[in-house]
């Protein structure tokens, strides 16, 4: 039905301008769509029904412009496994002209991303990075790229927050100032006789809504499926070009037209619920294929569920979470540490489950996806309490960095200032002693700053038990496993104030 709304549409427009009109007259058709981690996406949509819009409205219109927004190499259990190379040879098969890279195409460090980017048939766009190594982009990405279609060149560029640095533990990838970055692509892209640009972001840039009211760029493209959560609730334009997608598996068809030369461009936007088209059979067929693969390795039962479990963003990034409980408590009994702390961003699933759910390894693999050994430290008590103040310096922000606790309870108050919000901790039963030397268990990534956690890397690292360090994930697992039954609760770990209302 889409596609013969696609044909009737064009078919009047055509039919009702004049021939030396028409001669003068441009349209392109942009296709944009972002954040697909998840193969099969149900209920929210999947990539083979991504390809059923592109084929249709590629067979009707020559202009389509293909652009994937990035942000979708991680996280997955399948990325656990292959670092997004799953993504990459799926795109390839859905051709897009260009791809935006955001940050989770980092959650696997610099090296893998350039992995990807040479297995990818079409280009990577980055226009603010550089790696310090060589002074240049980083390596398989470019800064812009002209997109040539039939009597039209589009130029793509896109940005990446600086925050990529702290969340992903980057230790081989600056960002430049964005505005000055962008502007100077500008001036490339139009030197280059780019007749429409467009510009990819996935995190709110101020200096956007300008650039949009000058005329220097024609579209911005954004996705952000989780944006409601935040108490940043304000879109950054209003201007028609800033095209703000904040539904999960959702699709934007975005239509620019214009006169001649004339710079005046008309933007029109139609947002396409994946879910609502059918799928593309190859691509389905591939899709099963990675999905039979893993369901066969993974389908071992670990243990029965008790109570009810929520993995949802919002639950595992604000509060204290049943899930959240049962991982950090097998890091502190696998390593026999006084406390442990995981950070509510490694946890992925976005689940509910029901009691009685018999939990597979699948669930936890989803539940984990990255790759994460433990760690042991050994850190003062002052050091503690500054890493449990980062984890809740964001949590207005529903940010990944909240902390998931075992051994310690703490009282918080969130109308305090940042850094002044924890406002007592006890370690099993005792009050803190900023002096004393506790023992630690957390994930790699928290030992060596990510998240903010730089505190942590003033602790001594303790060798892990074993000769080989194991996955997060494989711990739990093992843990979880030995129980049997098991009950995902919350116990009092983490006690908003009274005046906040949060303890529901």
């Amino acid at each position: 039905m889409y596609r013969s709304l696609i044909i009737l549409a064009m078919s009047i427009a055509v039919s009702l301008v004049p021939s030396s009109v028409l001669a003068a007259s441009h349209q392109l058709t942009i296709v944009y769509a972002a954040e697909l981690p998840l193969i099969k996406n149900e209920p929210h949509g999947s990539y083979a029904q991504l390809a059923t819009l592109l084929e249709q409205t590629r067979e009707t219109d020559p202009t389509t412009t293909f652009l994937f927004g990035g942000g979708s190499l991680a996280p997955s259990m399948l990325s656990s496994f292959d670092r997004g190379a799953h993504i990459i040879d799926i795109l390839n098969t859905l051709e897009p002209d260009a791809m935006a890279v955001a940050k989770r195409e980092f959650s696997y460090y610099e090296d893998e991303f350039s992995l990807r980017a040479y297995e990818a048939a079409f280009p990577m766009v980055l226009s603010n990075a550089i790696d310090p190594l060589t002074g240049a982009n980083i390596d398989g990405a470019v800064r812009r790229i002209i997109i040539e279609k039939p009597g039209i060149k589009v130029g793509v560029m896109a940005l990446i927050h600086d925050s990529v640095i702290e969340e992903y533990l980057l230790q081989r990838l600056q960002i430049t100032q964005p505005r000055n970055a962008v502007r100077e692509q500008i001036a490339l892209l139009k030197a280059e006789g780019a007749d429409v640009v467009v510009l990819m972001i996935s995190d709110k840039h101020d200096f956007v809504h300008d650039l949009l009211e000058q005329g220097s760029v024609d579209v911005v493209l954004r996705t952000d499926p989780h944006y409601t959560l935040s108490s940043d609730n304000q879109h950054s334009s209003e201007h028609p070009g800033y095209v703000f997608i904040t539904s999960p598996g959702t699709s934007a068809v975005v239509t620019i037209s214009w006169q001649g030369s004339d710079t005046a461009k008309q933007v029109a936007v139609d947002t396409i619920a994946l879910n609502q088209l059918q799928a593309d059979k190859v691509v389905d067929t591939q899709i099963n294929a990675y999905d039979d693969r893993i369901s066969a390795l993974l389908g071992e039962e670990i243990a029965t569920l008790a109570t009810s479990m929520n993995t949802q963003r919002y639950d595992v990034r604000t509060s204290e979470n049943g899930f959240g409980n049962l991982v950090s408590d097998a890091l502190r009994s696998a390593s026999h540490t006084d406390v442990a702390l995981i950070n509510g961003g490694a946890i992925r699933g976005e689940r509910t489950y029901s009691p009685g759910y018999v939990l597979t390894r699948e669930d936890i693999s989803t539940e984990l996806p990255f790759r994460s050994r433990i760690t042991v430290l050994r850190l003062a008590g002052r050091h503690i309490k500054a890493a449990l103040e980062n984890g809740l310096s964001q949590v207005e922000q529903v940010a990944g960095r909240f902390p998931h606790v075992s051994g310690i309870s703490m009282n918080v108050d969130l109308n305090a200032p940042v850094g002044e919000r924890v406002k007592q901790v006890m370690v099993n039963g005792q009050p803190l002693e900023e002096a004393r030397i506790y023992s630690m268990a957390t994930s790699d990534f928290l030992a060596g700053g990510g998240d903010g956690y730089d505190a942590l890397t003033l602790g001594t690292e303790v060798p892990f038990s074993q000769q080989v360090t194991p996955l997060i994930a494989d711990i739990v697992i093992s843990v979880l496993r030995r129980q049997q039954t098991i009950s995902a609760r919350k116990s009092g770990r983490i006690n908003y104030m009274p005046s906040i209302g949060r303890n529901d």
